[in-house]
């Protein structure tokens, strides 16, 4: 495993990380508990020290998990969380005010099994939240405290991305890059290099699109948040992916693997976080950081696919 540093915080991190929304049991389908700790345990055993979770997977399930598994090891890793999804209260809503924010992360804290969170991060506020900033006071705060070491933000689009950045005030943003959607590498990666602000890569498989297991007309189930996509988005990003198949075929990797190190190729990236379900997967996912199979050609031909009509038309928030 390579290990990058966390932009300006210092902080030493694997390069691939494991990504805690599958998980929870909530968004991708059936989860079994017992299969999950074996993930968390083999990925913290083969060289993963980045652990990327949020209070809203599973309502609190995902954190428990990896609070268990790393239990007894915790110094030896980075756990990342969010807030901002309050599902204490009755339905789930979105906020970001400073009491509820406290509130979170005393119940994170207890979740995790910990008394400090590495990585604190806002669970994609609004742009206007962003611009107006009102969080920033409390996060500062807990940081003086000891409750966290660092914070981020969690962001959907390059808008957000600038605003964050603009603030000076975060020390990372989890964004959405892959090679499906490379819309924050024009702009928000050079400035987060030169700001020195950590760069978090999520769904870098695009919800799973890119490692080829689906076909047109693939119906998910009621538990997986895809359900909602639309046909003619799997079908659009089918035919996006024949295009990436015809540019990495002739190399060893697989197309997990290529799309992990499509991602790791930017070196603006601190750390990739591919959701892990099973020991297999993250076993993969560590392959494109331990023996990276792409030519620097094809990673260029894979930037390209993004000034295409057909990769500019697939653009989808999740």
């Amino acid at each position: 495993m390579k290990y990058r540093t966390l932009g300006r915080t210092g902080l030493k991190i694997s390069e691939v990380g494991f990504g805690g929304w599958a998980i929870g049991g909530s968004s991708y389908g059936p989860t079994d508990d017992k299969v999950s700790l074996r993930a968390i345990k083999f990925a913290a055993d083969h060289g993963i020290t980045f652990f990327d979770t949020a209070d809203i997977y599973g309502d609190g399930h995902s954190e428990k998990l990896i609070g268990e598994a790393l239990k007894g090891t915790r110094d030896k890793f980075i756990i990342a969380t969010k807030v901002g999804w309050d599902f204490y209260h009755g339905g789930t809503r979105k906020s970001f005010d400073p009491e509820y924010i406290r509130f979170a992360v005393r119940e994170s804290l207890k979740r995790l099994g910990t008394d400090y969170i590495d990585l604190y991060q806002l669970h994609n506020p609004k742009l206007d939240q962003i611009k107006e900033g009102r969080f920033y006071g409390v996060l500062d705060e807990l940081v003086k405290e000891g409750k966290i070491r660092c914070y981020g933000i969690s962001i959907h689009n390059t808008d957000e991305g600038e605003a964050v950045l603009a603030g000076g005030k975060a020390d990372a943003i989890q964004l959405i890059l892959n090679i499906m959607d490379q819309r924050p590498m024009e702009k928000v990666l050079p400035k987060a290099k030169d700001l020195k602000v950590g760069i978090i890569a999520r769904e870098p498989l695009n919800c799973g699109m890119l490692t080829g297991k689906y076909a047109a007309g693939h119906e998910f189930p009621k538990t997986d948040h895809r359900r909602r996509w639309q046909s003619d988005k799997i079908a659009g990003d089918i035919k996006r992916l024949e295009e990436i198949k015809a540019i990495v075929k002739h190399s060893k990797a697989s197309l997990v693997q290529a799309a992990l190190e499509f991602v790791l190729a930017q070196q603006e990236v601190s750390v990739v976080i591919p959701g892990a379900k099973t020991e297999e997967h993250v076993n993969e996912h560590i392959r494109a950081s331990v023996s990276p199979e792409l030519s620097k050609m094809q990673i260029e031909a894979l930037r390209s696919l993004s000034q295409t009509e057909l990769f500019q038309s697939g653009f989808y928030h999740n």
